[in-house]
């Protein structure tokens, strides 16, 4: 092994250890790690190398903050670039029965570039999804940090939290499926918000042609994608070439790989109905990060997961700078001004449409809009009012679940030119 200077040995407990131990890479050793030390900060280590004469185990530890963590679970950064972005890193030696037997801390310049991680050191992909379905929300700061928060800011909280979660499972209109969220009681000691993705029961019967699993794996795909990939992605994003992005290209491959599973007609809307449902996912992801600003209980939130052993694992951070990160990357806001030309149909008319987002409860959604015998279209918002009727067997739902264009009758919004909305009726 390499020398470490007896001068940097420290007796501190900051960095062994004690509560949450994850292994992320195993080879013959745990390779690369995480957990919490006695003080609640998190760790994450690696092994470094073994004396095998001595028959000793040599660790790297450094410490991370919570948006630091987010940042490595969500392959934002590398191992490498967090080490090379601390002053010291802690080593740590241990026996053959894994006790303790030196600590060190040394600065950063005296670490053997040999022995440091490789630039690729990214989390391993295993990892970063999961086809579990719960997920915590532990809210930080202010009161929240004595286990303290005032009832309204609770209750606000998590209506947005739900709403957030809600909206994300929209994506998935088209499936014979019905996801529901449930909210989980807060854990003792903490303020964790619990929630958990379920399928009701009274779908089960439509739901044997869908991959379950692989549904789960999109569903945590997507909000990883809305939370973490989606703030960093190029302005204009949703309104331009958001297919040029291998994060939504794998998030879009994730929803076609549900389609094959089913063995269902290949969907030519599926880059629609995923713009179209990250850019409102995002706007009630944007109500949460920004009540964080206003409330008088906590001032981030730590997203995580917990498993069957009540142990909470940290997949994200939210902070408040979401919405000034997002701005510029959602759909335009069709804005009406007074010197816009705005032209509606008098009566119903007949139109062409190919619906690819529809939501039964609200009968809002969006359409392509074929408005003459090519095959050319507007993006449309769709708006159907019910009048009481089931939208569940209705042609708008053949059209979303058929992938086809269909003829209805409705009152279209022309602005400028350009058709925006359609307003139909059952």
């Amino acid at each position: 092994m390499f020398n470490v200077n007896l001068e940097n040995a420290i007796n501190s407990d900051l960095p062994v250890i004690t509560d949450n131990y994850r292994i992320l890479h195993f080879d013959e050793y745990p390779i690369l790690f995480t957990g919490t030390n006695k003080y609640g900060n998190k760790l994450l280590g690696s092994f470094v190398n073994e004396d095998e004469d001595n028959d000793l185990f040599r660790y790297f530890v450094i410490i991370l903050d919570d948006k630091q963590f987010s940042n490595y679970f969500n392959k934002l950064v590398s191992y490498r670039d967090l080490i090379l972005n601390v002053n010291e890193v802690f080593i740590i030696d241990r026996d053959i029965n894994d006790d303790v037997v030196k600590k060190y801390l040394v600065p950063l310049q005296y670490l053997p570039q040999d022995y440091l991680p490789l630039s690729n050191s990214f989390i391993p992909d295993i990892h970063l999804v999961s086809n579990a379905l719960s997920f915590s929300f532990s809210l930080k700061g202010k009161l929240a940090d004595l286990h303290k928060a005032l009832v309204n800011d609770i209750n606000n909280i998590n209506l947005k939290i739900y709403n957030y979660l809600e909206e994300s499972l929209h994506a998935l209109s088209m499936f014979n499926v019905s996801p529901k969220v449930y909210s989980q009681p807060s854990q003792l000691g903490s303020y964790r918000l619990n929630f958990d993705i379920e399928f009701q029961k009274e779908s089960q019967e439509s739901l044997f042609a869908i991959d379950k699993q692989k549904v789960a794996k999109f569903i945590n795909g997507y909000l990883n994608y809305v939370a973490y990939a989606f703030p960093n992605e190029e302005n204009g994003f949703l309104a331009n070439e958001p297919e040029n992005s291998k994060q939504f290209l794998a998030l879009k491959n994730s929803f076609e790989d549900i389609v094959t599973s089913a063995q269902l007609t290949p969907i030519s809307t599926t880059s629609d109905i995923l713009v179209d449902s990250i850019n409102s996912s995002a706007e009630k992801l944007s109500d949460v990060t920004e009540y964080l600003k206003s409330n008088n209980s906590f001032t981030s939130i730590e997203v995580g997961r917990i498993n069957d052993n009540g142990i909470f694992s940290a997949i994200g951070y939210l902070a408040t700078d979401y919405k000034d990160a997002i701005e510029f990357k959602l759909l335009p806001n069709e804005e009406v001004f007074v010197d816009d030309e705005i032209t509606s149909d008098e009566t119903p008319q007949p139109y062409r449409i190919l619906v690819f987002r529809i939501n039964s409860e609200t009968g809002k959604g969006g359409a392509r809009l074929y408005y003459d015998e090519t095959e050319d279209y507007y993006k449309i918002q769709l708006n159907i009012y019910k009048n009481d009727g089931d939208l569940s067997n209705s042609i708008f739902t053949k059209s979303l679940n058929e992938n086809k264009v269909v003829d209805v009758t409705g009152i279209g919004t022309i602005i400028n030119g350009v058709y925006k909305k359609l307003d139909c009726y059952l």
